[in-house]
């Protein structure tokens, strides 16, 4: 019989060490398991805040005479964010998973979009090279800020299972706020909002 051989990837110990965000920027972890998203009710919450946020950040900029009456800013930025989201949510329903390629193509689909109609006055290949760094720039920090995450101590399976078997330390604000963790039923007796298991 043929054994099978798991393919275990550990993640990396994070005891005594700084945080390396580069560790698992390769293999894409430690981004939150996929959910189906509400599409169409996501984007428009997006397209809400965007342009009454903007809307008003640019009319109080106005009234204050800090910028000249346009509308192509405020279109660009609400039509930004909403690009990045509709196209971002759909691609993680379509794919059913959670990774940097949903940014990456939300990103680039919104910075193509945005430089093609918003920025007709800058030379083709100036438009074409900040869509495409942009689209990057953004695709990696995001990625670094997730694979960062599971680096962490609060996150790390490595360091959650090695330290497992002891007792949680008790802080001073946790004595000092409300009762110890080590209080049982039988020492505070049932009620008072304290229920049996």
């Amino acid at each position: 019989m043929s054994e099978k051989v798991l393919d275990i990837s550990t993640l990396p110990k994070s005891v005594d060490r700084y945080p390396n965000p580069l560790a698992n920027l390769t293999r894409g972890v430690g981004y939150p398991a996929w959910t189906p998203i509400d599409t169409k009710g996501e984007t428009w919450r997006i397209f809400r805040f965007g342009f009454m946020t903007t809307a008003t950040t640019y009319a109080l900029a106005y009234f204050w005479r800090r910028v000249a009456f346009s509308l192509q800013q405020p279109a660009i930025l609400v039509s930004m964010f909403t690009i990045v989201k509709g196209v971002r949510s759909s691609l993680a329903n379509i794919r059913e998973k959670n990774d940097i390629w949903n940014t990456f193509w939300a990103f680039g689909a919104a910075n193509t979009a945005v430089m093609t109609v918003g920025f007709k006055n800058i030379p083709v290949k100036h438009r074409i090279m900040s869509a495409v760094g942009f689209t990057c720039l953004t695709s990696v920090i995001e990625a670094t800020w997730y694979a960062q995450s599971t680096s962490s101590i609060g996150k790390n399976f490595t360091f959650k299972v090695a330290n497992a078997e002891g007792d949680e330390k008790q802080e001073f604000w946790d004595v000092w706020m409300r009762r110890p963790l080590s209080a049982t039923i039988e020492d505070l007796g049932v009620g008072r909002g304290i229920l049996k298991p």
